[in-house]
């Protein structure tokens, strides 16, 4: 087995080297496709401009936390048409442009703020070597919330702090789907009953964060 499979790599990443600083693990990663698609017009093409290096947090290994420092490339997009003449090779899969955590790492950090909340995400997070704050596991529960709000019978409300205790919104939950389905900016009631009127379907509301979002029976 390969050191890369070993790592959970996908196909087109392939890790160089490793070495630990300070209890950090940080690995060298580098891209093996032969070419990359434009971002804007969908054309493949193995025309390389230059090279660059990207640091993002991993999932952690060995109970160390891990850094990745990928080697990617910059290409030159051959369709004339297209207004990007140069774009960024893309690792959509793995790690989304501009991240700075790899996708997997992402999805751990989001299960832990649904399963507890900021500062207790935050400490459960520092025993499973993910180094994050209680703002930022926040700012990722926050981003879960749909564009679009389904019909919905088990509604589960509460309230959250956007900063520190000093400003409060509502966090609203479909109990049966385990899913946030919005973020109000209060917690005034009347905001919260203006949001209702729009879901006459709604029939159980408990109000409990926790247990709205991991409640498994219904309400």
């Amino acid at each position: 087995m390969s050191f890369s499979s070993l790592l959970g790599l996908p196909a087109g990443l392939q890790a160089l080297s490793f070495n630990l600083v300070d209890d950090m693990l940080l690995i060298e990663v580098a891209s093996t496709a032969c070419e990359s698609a434009c971002p804007v017009c969908q054309c493949h093409t193995s025309r390389i401009h230059s090279h660059y290096s990207r640091k993002a947090a991993d999932v952690a290994c060995g109970g160390r936390q891990v850094r990745l420092i990928l080697h990617v490339r910059k290409f030159f997009c051959m369709n004339p048409d297209c207004p990007r003449k140069i774009f960024t090779e893309r690792l959509t899969a793995f790690l989304l442009p501009w991240a700075r955590v790899t996708t997997r790492l992402s999805q751990e950090v989001e299960a832990i703020g649904l399963a507890t909340c900021g500062r207790l995400g935050s400490r459960l997070g520092a025993r499973l070597s993910i180094g994050i704050s209680r703002t930022s596991i926040l700012r990722r529960v926050m981003k879960l919330a749909s564009k679009t709000t389904d019909k919905v019978a088990h509604l589960g409300a509460d309230d959250f702090s956007f900063r520190r205790g000093r400003t409060f919104g509502t966090v609203l939950v479909d109990l049966q789907r385990h899913r946030i389905l919005d973020l109000l900016p209060d917690h005034q009631k009347d905001t919260t009953a203006a949001w209702m009127k729009n879901h006459p379907e709604i029939t159980h509301i408990p109000r409990d964060a926790q247990r709205a979002v991991t409640c498994s029976e219904p309400v």
